[in-house]
């Protein structure tokens, strides 16, 4: 099942977009297999078998790429995670008019500034594409998909500064991290002992 693409300007149909709540939009059976997926997460591959079924179900629903990508998100398997955030990225951008590259999308292009539901999911996305990346250690990708949601959102609402300073300082959190020159900054007494001592 895939939701249709209207044809008429972004500008013409963003205030219908507001609010957006994936699992509303969402096949009824896949909603009540989400429920299943939780009552099995803690045996991995049975969630992962029900997740892939429900992708296999309806892989164009914009809430199915959701429930994808923050199911292999939370089990920090970031690559997957990096690739549904991407596919999410692909859907808004076709729903609003963007260049399928999100590198090329500029300001002017959709109404980022006023927070309707799927410009933000958009920026949203991104920031999560470029948090995975970060997890990965690859350093030049993520910064370059932050560089884009802090050209896109300069009012900083979602927190990219602080991302961009969690990932390029020395002191980060969440093991989303680049290699930094002071790994073991949590244990700074010892590490400092330690290197007294040699």
């Amino acid at each position: 099942m895939s939701e249709s693409i209207p044809s008429q300007p972004a500008s013409a149909r963003i205030y219908r977009f507001e609010p957006y709540h994936f699992s509303h939009h969402l096949p009824p059976d896949t909603r009540a297999r989400l429920k299943e997926i939780f009552a099995h997460w803690n045996e991995a591959e049975k969630a992962e078998a029900l997740v892939r079924d429900i992708i296999d179900q309806a892989p164009d629903t914009l809430g199915v790429r959701i429930v994808a990508y923050r199911f292999y998100f939370y089990r920090r398997r970031s690559l997957e995670a990096a690739h549904w955030a991407l596919a999410c990225i692909e859907w808004l951008s076709r729903r609003l008019g963007l260049p399928e590259d999100w590198r090329e999308v500029r300001a002017d292009m959709a109404d980022f500034v006023h927070w309707h539901a799927f410009t933000r999911l958009w920026l949203q996305s991104l920031t999560a594409y470029a948090y995975n990346l970060a997890r990965l250690g690859r350093e030049a990708e993520s910064l370059e998909a932050l560089d884009k949601v802090e050209e896109l959102d300069p009012s900083g609402k979602l927190g990219a500064p602080r991302l961009r300073q969690v990932f390029s300082g020395p002191r980060g959190d969440a093991g989303m991290l680049f290699p930094k020159a002071f790994e073991n900054w949590r244990f700074v007494r010892q590490a400092a002992s330690q290197r007294s001592e040699g």
